[in-house]
């Protein structure tokens, strides 16, 4: 699914703590797109592109891209146990 990414752009955050990476993503079966951006901190961003490929330099990027996405969209749930005593 990496090459179904293309990264458009990047650019430091206003305010300085992070990189704003833009990004388009084409669907496989029905040619649909999706753009849009993520914003990674500084250290999220410098690890991304330490972790490209010879083949790809951008796929370390493109695992950080899916990783914000999947952590912006995950509910957080929390569990509490209430025990009476006697």
């Amino acid at each position: 699914m990496n090459n179904n990414y293309y990264v458009s752009k990047t650019e430091p955050a206003r305010n300085g703590d992070g990189t704003n990476v833009y990004f388009t993503f084409s669907y496989p079966n029905s040619g649909s797109r999706l753009d849009g951006n993520v914003k990674l901190t500084n250290k999220e961003y410098i690890d991304a592109l330490e972790n490209g490929t010879d083949d790809d330099m951008y796929s370390g990027l493109y695992k950080a891209i899916k990783a914000k996405i999947i952590e912006i969209n995950t509910v957080v749930t929390t569990t509490t146990t209430i025990t009476k005593e006697a």
